[in-house]
């Protein structure tokens, strides 16, 4: 019985325990928090993970397990399995060129062009550079040119507005000045909105992404299972050579 009681005395607790105070007295001003934007860009610029992806686009959505592999400043490589193991897609692109490997059909079809954000969002479902999704990918979202910056206190978070004309960034930290997310905005219309959440004590990178482009009607959730930051990665892996007897065809 003194078990059961102090077993529920600890969940209660536990329930009732409150996030970490803050790590500022003074709310930091813009400034501050841009230098510290700042000072993450580029300290993370190779990943290799294992990921279950979901992704939903114009009512369609398809989940996958996916091994990425992902280089500053615009290297990507994309192995994509069912559930099952399948293999579904190859896709590597070196900034250059775009190969691509459906397995979707028999026999696959294997694709070759230029990186183009075209090209490159055909075949990952997502309309976006290919360098903005690595940046991104690597926890460093894009800072655009700006003219004005300001800074707004809720709750236990802060948020960094910058803006230029129309056009709004805003960046997302908690009370550890941890970032959060970011959303990117057009006349008050958001047109990327990304949140990390599932920071991992070791290294204090997220475990899950996620990606919403209201606009486009796509969501992205990504949850990483094997993470390994700032790994040699061979310059081939983002080069697929074709199969034998596979015709290589021009991206349509």
């Amino acid at each position: 019985m003194k078990r059961l009681l102090s077993l529920l005395l600890l969940l209660l607790l536990s329930s009732c325990a409150r996030p970490p105070e803050p790590v500022w007295i003074d709310v930091p001003t813009a400034n501050e928090l841009v230098e510290i934007l700042h000072s993450r860009a580029g300290t993370i610029s190779r990943l290799d993970v294992a990921a279950s992806v979901s992704i939903s686009a114009q009512e369609k959505h398809f989940s996958t397990q996916q091994y990425i592999l992902a280089e500053q400043p615009d290297r990507v490589r994309v192995d994509a399995l069912t559930g099952f193991g399948q293999l579904v897609m190859q896709l590597a692109s070196d900034g250059d060129v775009l190969s691509v490997l459906l397995n979707t059909t028999s026999p696959p079809r294997f694709y070759r062009g230029s990186a183009s954000e075209e090209n490159f969002s055909r075949f990952v479902r997502l309309p976006l550079p290919p360098q903005v999704l690595v940046t991104i990918l690597l926890y460093d979202p894009p800072v655009f040119a700006y003219q004005q910056a300001q800074v707004r206190s809720r709750d236990d978070q802060l948020e960094l507005f910058l803006v230029d004309d129309a056009f709004t960034q805003t960046f997302i930290f908690d009370g550890q000045l941890n970032l959060t997310g970011s959303e990117y905005a057009q006349s008050q219309e958001i047109v990327l909105a990304v949140d990390y959440s599932r920071f991992a004590a070791t290294d204090g990178f997220p475990r899950r992404i996620v990606l919403n482009m209201p606009q486009d009607d796509v969501l992205l959730a990504m949850g990483i299972n094997e993470l390994t930051l700032n790994g040699e990665i061979p310059a081939e892996r983002f080069f697929l050579q074709a199969p034998e007897n596979i015709v290589i065809e021009p991206i349509p």
